[in-house]
């Protein structure tokens, strides 16, 4: 177990491995927040941090004495909390928007983070009906991607660290783009090439690609 944490710091408890730690750790170093992280297996965290997340789950953040760990909620504390460079519109019909689209990509029955983690960990026959079903949605989404710069934006936000840390590991999940979803590999490629990408990284992550 590690030791009672520093109520003065901002710290992040992360599985090395898990989609929605990355996308945590990316939105961290998007904004260069001061910050420790952790990465680490939930039974490592301590336990006064575990009894205030009755999930016991990853990612889970520490910050001016509360303790936040569902995703949604995390992204947007950080976003308010250090609101530069925002990540989040202020209009309220364009934030709502932006929510839509992370509770469609993130919590959603069937979203496409759920079927990773299926392609991950589930049977074969499952895996491989995710694995068609997340790449027909990629694809049909590709005029999205290659609308704007980023994600149905000209800046990035809180969808794109989303999306950002699902397209890191489509090599890993075995999936193939290929010639139809080259808008999603450029847009794709755009998010990689950021230094805050590549500070978010994980050293198993790194094995996902090479940049």
């Amino acid at each position: 177990m590690l030791t009672k944490p520093n109520p003065a710091s901002t710290t992040l408890y992360s599985s090395p491995k898990d989609i929605r730690s990355h996308v945590v750790r990316f939105i961290m170093a998007e904004k260069n927040i001061e910050r420790e992280v952790l990465n680490l297996k939930i039974e490592e965290i301590p336990e006064e941090i575990l009894e205030l997340n009755p999930c016991q789950s990853l990612p889970t953040l520490f910050d001016r004495g509360i303790v936040l760990y569902d995703l949604s909620v995390v992204m947007e504390y950080l976003d308010e909390r250090f609101p530069f460079p925002p990540l989040l519109s202020v209009d309220p019909i364009e934030k709502s928007e932006k929510r839509l689209l992370i509770f469609r990509f993130t919590r959603a029955p069937n979203c496409w983070f759920e079927l990773a983690d299926i392609i991950e960990s589930g049977s074969k026959k499952n895996a491989d009906k995710a694995r068609k079903v997340l790449k027909s949605n990629l694809i049909e989404l590709v005029p999205l991607f290659a609308y704007k710069p980023f994600f149905k934006s000209d800046d990035m936000t809180i969808v794109d660290a989303c999306l950002g840390a699902l397209l890191w590991r489509l090599k890993k999940l075995e999936i193939e783009l290929g010639k139809p979803g080259k808008s999603v590999i450029d847009y794709a490629n755009r998010l990689f090439t950021r230094d805050s990408f590549k500070a978010s990284l994980t050293d198993c992550e790194k094995e996902y690609n090479e940049i």
